[in-house]
């Protein structure tokens, strides 16, 4: 897929494409479908970061994401019993 768009930006046709990357052309033109859906979605995505504020509040949405995966490893290291209790549960 990458390759097909690096060649595709640097102005080969599909065809030309097909032929030097050994692909049949339905193949590549296939692959640049795929990859101009992606990039409609990606622009999609960015629209909407925008519209909250990003970059800008980029420091803001990091920190609430370290915060959030620290209070889960936390959980996680709670509810996970130690193999002393382990045994002990098993034995009764």
């Amino acid at each position: 897929m990458f390759e097909i768009l690096k060649l595709r930006l640097q102005g080969f046709s599909a065809y030309k494409i097909a032929r030097k990357l050994n692909l049949d052309p339905p193949t590549v033109y296939r692959g640049l479908n795929f990859a101009e859906k992606n990039f409609a979605e990606v622009g999609k995505m960015l629209t909407e970061l925008k519209a909250l504020g990003w970059p800008e509040k980029l420091p803001e949405v990091e920190s609430q994401i370290s915060r959030r995966a620290h209070q889960n490893r936390t959980v996680a290291q709670e509810t996970v019993p130690t193999q002393s209790e382990e045994i002990a549960f098993k034995l009764g």
